[in-house]
């Protein structure tokens, strides 16, 4: 049986085309003079269409049809991408884990808001006080210490005031861990992943970015190095707010009287050194002042450094990880510092996760683990450079 499909984009000798549901490619050949918005049968032209007479023209269809069907691809770019993520992990022998969303305490990071939610536990129970998660981290590390040995999951987060081009409210987020081992083979797991769902996008007929090779070396740099090189000024070890201050101004870097030492290092991370990371392909960013360790434990010789590190792509973060802090007692400092710091900034204070420190009270392993944005990178590696673009339903049309 012939069905009808609708023309979504013709590029050279291919056509893409939404047929019961779905998209898919055919041979220019065997659609001839087809544009995009007609719909046809078989080789036949049923409906000679323009955008402008789309039903409904700033509706959705209209929407996933602009610019050649783009977002009609990416959505089956996306496909393509979690089934290359799932089948890379399942290879390596890691478990996958479904984390709930409800959560007890979202994470105290400083900068980082959550999403409120309020509900009732049964029929005409009383209110309870829950956040939709910021990040699994903590539950997925709370199954480290059970003893679960390589696990990932690949879910939705949510944080609150971001949205912009490479932001959205709730967004894909990928996260994996391993137990006995550092951040340097969390590294070089993102590696293999990001050459091996590169592959599997080109073999789909989703080609990356000209001038990006998945399979190129990729670069490192300490932050040290990082600004060095790249915001013109040495920060030293990044621990002498003085110094960091007075070399900043010197470089013109705007530093207001309230800033610390880390606040003044993620500015010129943020407004020079990610800038200039767009042309060098792929960069990890680790050896980071201990002041900005987050929850990464210090490097046992050099405990002014910690073990995180952030991965780029094209100029874009797209992954931030650790080797794991498992000592409950200094992370329980590490909350109590964070707490109070969002109350200095007069941000929300969540709760402290007390089942986290039990667990890692109990005996946690040593470990590494990261959180990957999954839309950043399918935008990334498909070329484009708005989140929008990947997203069927961004924030203001969910």
């Amino acid at each position: 049986m012939l069905h009808l499909q609708r023309v979504l984009a013709v590029h050279g000798e291919i056509v893409w085309v939404w047929e019961r549901g779905e998209v898919r490619s055919v041979a220019s050949s065997s659609l001839p003079a087809v544009q995009p918005g007609d719909v046809v049968r078989g080789k036949r032209i049923v409906a000679r269409s323009r955008h402008a007479d789309f039903p409904e023209p700033h509706g959705d269809f209209a929407r996933m049809s602009q610019d050649n069907g783009l977002r009609f691809r990416m959505v089956g770019a996306r496909a393509v991408l979690l089934g290359a993520i799932r089948s890379f992990f399942a290879s390596r022998g890691f478990v996958e884990i479904d984390p709930p969303t409800l959560v007890t305490s979202p994470g105290l990071e400083l900068h980082l808001d959550a999403v409120s939610a309020q509900l009732r536990e049964g029929m005409g129970g009383a209110p309870t006080q829950r956040w939709l998660a910021t990040s699994p981290e903590y539950l997925m590390k709370r199954l480290v210490s059970c003893g679960f040995e390589r696990i990932f999951s690949l879910g939705h987060a949510f944080r609150s005031g971001e949205r912009g081009a490479h932001h959205n409210p709730e967004f894909s987020v990928l996260e994996w861990y391993r137990a006995g081992a550092d951040y340097r083979a969390i590294v070089r797991d993102a590696q293999g992943l990001v050459r091996h769902c590169a592959k599997a996008l080109r073999r789909h007929n989703f080609p990356p970015p000209i001038g990006f090779d998945a399979d190129a070396p990729w670069q490192h740099l300490s932050v040290q190095e990082a600004i060095a090189r790249h915001a013109g000024f040495d920060p030293g070890r990044g621990d002498d707010e003085f110094v960091v201050r007075w070399k900043a101004r010197e470089v013109g870097l705007d530093v207001q009287p309230d800033d610390t030492a880390a606040d003044i290092l993620m500015r010129a991370l943020a407004e020079r050194v990610e800038p200039r990371l767009a042309g060098l392909g792929a960069v990890v960013i680790d050896r980071w002042p201990a002041s900005m360790a987050s929850l990464a434990r210090r490097f046992a010789k050099a405990p002014h450094l910690a073990e995180r590190f952030e991965i780029y792509v094209r100029g874009v973060e797209i992954a931030n990880g650790f080797s794991e802090l498992v000592d409950a007692g200094e992370q329980r400092l590490r909350f109590e510092a964070d707490l109070h710091a969002r109350r200095q900034l007069g941000r929300p204070a969540y709760p402290v996760d007390d089942r986290f420190l039990a667990a890692l009270a109990e005996g946690c392993p040593p470990a590494a683990g990261v959180a990957l944005g999954v839309d950043r990178l399918l935008m990334l590696l498909c070329g484009l450079d708005d989140i929008d673009d990947v997203l069927p339903f961004p924030f203001e049309r969910a």
